[in-house]
This record gives structure tokens, sequence and C-alpha cells, in this order.
């Protein structure tokens, strides 16, 4: 366990570079299905394992939902890769940010939550932060 302490502190947290293909798979009254892929980039020079992820959304500082990455990702070394995410919404909330959305308004869309990432044996949880201004009619097209 030794061995592996040094290399896991060189390990770069990837930078989240944005949202993409934001999808419906099922609406409600008072929850719906979205799906959406976060872009990121590894800045390690190795290539790593991404296990899981979970985490919270808030729009405009309401809470959004619950998301979930439950899919083995390979990261490749010093390039891009995508994580196709799951998030439950609980649409009282979205409801109120709706008509941002139809006026083309950009809202601040926020993501906490953590992930579970390493290489060969050693995985580490690392935290995902996102803030950023987002129009949501561009991120529904």
């Amino acid at each position: 366990m030794v061995v592996f302490l040094p290399s896991c502190k060189s390990v770069k947290d990837p930078d989240l570079m944005g949202i993409e293909k934001v999808r419906i798979h099922s609406f409600g009254l008072t929850e719906s299905g979205l799906s959406f892929d976060m872009v990121f980039f590894n800045p390690n020079n190795y290539k790593l394992k991404l296990k899981k992820a979970s985490g919270d959304a808030w729009l405009d500082s309401n809470m959004l939902g619950h998301f979930t990455v439950d899919t083995m990702i390979h990261i490749p070394s010093n390039g891009d890769f995508r994580l196709p995410v799951h998030l439950r919404i609980d649409m009282t909330h979205f409801l109120e940010n709706m008509s941002a959305a139809l006026m083309g308004k950009q809202v601040i869309l926020r993501l906490e939550g953590m992930a579970r990432a390493g290489k060969g044996i050693v995985f580490i949880n690392y935290p995902i932060h996102y803030e950023g201004k987002q129009k949501l009619s561009d991120l529904l097209r």
C-alpha cells in the first residue's frame, strides 16, 4: 500500500468542460428522468477507470434532483471523455424555472457529488464540482 500512496498524490482532478446531449426519458408531474453527457478532460499522463459517480444538481439555487453514473468508464490519458449521467428531477422545483427556459434566459446550473476513479486496484473518491451559466433551451435541443 505504501508503494501506491506516492502515485495517488500525483493524480490531478479531471476538469469538467461542459454538458452535452441532454435527453428527456420520462416526464411526470412529480418526477422526471433526464440523461446527459458530462464532458471532462483528463490532465493525467495515464489512463484511469471510473467505477461510479453520484451527486445532486441545482438550477438557480433550487434543488433539481439526484444524478448517478453506474457504468464503468475508461478514461484516456491526456484526453476528453464523457460520462453518461442519469438525473431524477423533482418537478416541483424544475417548473419554477421553466419560464427561464422558454424566454431563453440563462440559469446557473450547479452539480456537486463524488466520483470513484483510479488505476489498477487503487480507487479514490474525487469530488465533482461544476457551476456555470447555461441556457436551458440550448441544453434541451
